[in-house]
């Protein structure tokens, strides 16, 4: 269960396939070489299958997952590379460039600083192959960060702002307003101009040749002198990706009308039609209104999400998934069926027909006790 290599296994509750609906490993055939022509023949006649890819936690303890939509199936990575003295990754960013596989940044604690306590930010940069099912290091970030902004356009990954904080603390860290573009093929990162503002824990997404950096927080405040805590930012910035000049968002809502921005997914659009740019705020989903610059309220959710701020909001297939951050059904009543034990339950959105259905699926992490349903971490490989 090593990913899509060779040798690879896929399990779960998925539905009986058929040979053209067989999980993507096996219809990549059983050489490397076979895998990488069928994916340049899927990749020039516009054919890519999506493939969900989830982290709960460091990649080099907690093992990543992949979740193939259409047979239901799960997989699971190799651990990633870690140096011996670093620990406890999070805050990163993992994007899908290619038929590679980027895990960026973040925070981390490292066993040769002082205090040991506090955490660094990280400049690495790891590449996962999944037709070879293989971890390699690349050239790292000009200057560290976590919770930072990120985009792919054409094969360059864009990343902005960003800071040290992890997740263990609530408030504090660094802040930055720095850009730098990555290049695959050189495997290279370039300097680019800087945002206009110090921003962490910002959302990025590439929208019609412009990379959007939007809310995340810049300074702070403390209450009662004591407590600290973010001053989020409603507004955001644009780069125009072909001149590389940013120009100023303003708010996209009004005051106390929310305090943050919520989980952020873009939805590719079909035949000719612009990506749309949907949020999770709370149990509602909203559609980003560009020409309004407001989001305007799409859909209630059928059932409320637990553990909200570790939910996450993908575009998948043209839907939208909620997965849940909330814990895994147990099923220890001998009245109900045992095959249901440790399952989770996506609720999927598809804004075309404005219709919900729900699916429900069993993670492979989840048959034990030590992974709780908590995904750090969401991205689409498309292969």
């Amino acid at each position: 269960m090593s990913g899509f290599g060779e040798g690879s296994k896929w399990e779960g509750a998925g539905p009986s396939t058929s040979s053209s609906e067989l999980p993507l490993n096996f219809s990549m055939g059983n050489g490397i070489g076979e895998g990488k022509a069928l994916f340049e023949i899927r990749k020039r006649w516009n054919k890519c299958e999506e493939i969900m890819c989830l982290f709960r936690d460091d990649p080099s303890i907690t093992q990543g997952e992949l979740f193939d939509p259409r047979s239901q199936l799960w997989s699971l990575l190799p651990p990633m590379p870690s140096e011996p003295f670093t620990y406890g990754l999070t805050n990163f960013e993992c994007v899908s460039l290619g038929n590679s596989l980027l895990v960026i940044g973040g925070s981390l604690y490292d066993a040769r600083s002082f205090p040991m306590d506090r955490p660094l930010p990280s400049s690495a940069v790891y590449r996962y192959d999944p037709i070879t099912s293989r971890w390699d290091r690349l050239t790292g970030m000009r200057t560290p960060r976590g919770s930072f902004a990120c985009g792919v356009w054409e094969d360059a990954v864009f990343v902005a702002g960003g800071g040290s904080r992890h997740a263990q603390f609530a408030a504090g860290g660094s802040r930055l307003s720095s850009v730098e573009r990555y290049d695959l093929l050189h495997d290279r990162w370039s300097p680019l101009q800087s945002l206009q503002n110090i921003r962490a824990g910002c959302v990025g997404f590439v929208l019609a040749d412009e990379f959007w950096v939007i809310g995340g927080y810049g300074g702070s405040r403390t209450i009662a002198g004591i407590l600290p805590v973010d001053e989020y930012y409603s507004d955001g910035e644009i780069m125009d990706l072909k001149t590389g000049e940013w120009r100023v968002l303003k708010p996209m809502w009004e005051e106390g009308e929310r305090r943050r921005l919520g989980k952020v997914a873009v939805l590719s659009g079909s035949k000719g039609e612009p990506d749309n740019v949907f949020m999770l705020d709370g149990s509602a989903i909203y559609r980003y209104d560009v020409a309004a610059n407001r989001w305007i309220r799409e859909a209630q959710l059928p059932s409320t999400v637990l553990a909200e701020a570790s939910c996450r909001l993908v575009p998948l297939g043209g839907e939208l998934y909620v997965i849940p951050g909330g814990p895994v059904l147990e099923f220890n009543d001998a009245k109900r069926t045992p095959k249901k034990r440790g399952s989770i339950v996506f609720q999927v959105y598809d804004p075309k027909d404005r219709v919900w259905r729900f699916v429900m699926t069993r993670p492979l992490l989840a048959k034990t006790a030590r992974h709780n349903i908590s995904w750090g971490v969401v991205c689409i490989l498309r292969l």
